[in-house]
């Protein structure tokens, strides 16, 4: 490397750094009715869209944010408490994500086939220390098959809160399974 080469990679680390260092993120989405995000959460996980099943979950932020302010700490061993439940439940989203993408093949899932979804299921409402939660969704979905027919698959999302932003799930433990035929 030339002294010239290293001078310009120092100056464009140095304009990076000063600039803020990181690249922006993206604005996470804002969905204002549960029904719409168990839609948008099952077509994240079934087309496989990490990043889009990232940014329908709440952030650590917003999840730290929201328990504080329902149930605040009232010393260093609570906050403590809390920070390790977030930490526990974004370290389940990622073994969520795969073992969805598993289970879907187990179920006869077919890649690249034509789908589309119904919300079949959605828990009421319910609101606690000033948190707005729905438990459960269910979400039914259908492919097309070769023979011009469909499949219909069950899937099932769990634990969604509304934030600032909206709705977004914390805990997904998304599960599907082939719906068995009504013959």
């Amino acid at each position: 490397m030339t002294n010239r080469t290293a001078a310009v990679c120092c100056f464009l680390g140095l304009a990076s750094f000063a600039a803020g260092g990181h690249t922006p993120q993206k604005a996470l989405p804002r969905i204002a009715k549960p029904e719409a995000l168990a839609i948008e959460m099952a077509k994240a996980l079934v087309s496989g869209d990490r990043e889009r099943f990232t940014a329908l979950a709440a952030t650590r932020e917003e999840m730290e944010g929201l328990l504080e302010t329902a149930q605040p700490p009232t010393g260093p061993e609570e906050r403590k408490e809390l920070k390790d439940k977030v930490a526990e439940i974004l370290a389940d989203r990622g073994k969520d994500f795969e073992r969805f993408q598993s289970i879907k093949k187990g179920a006869g899932f077919k890649e690249g086939s034509a789908v589309r979804f119904e919300l079949i299921a959605l828990d009421p409402i319910h609101e606690k220390d000033g948190m707005k939660k729905v438990r459960h969704s269910r979400v039914r979905m259908f492919q097309a098959t070769e023979s011009g027919k469909e499949d219909s698959f069950l899937i099932t999302l769990d634990d969604m809160f509304l934030f600032q932003r909206g709705w977004a799930f914390t805990s997904v433990s998304p599960g599907i399974g082939k719906e068995p035929s009504k013959k």
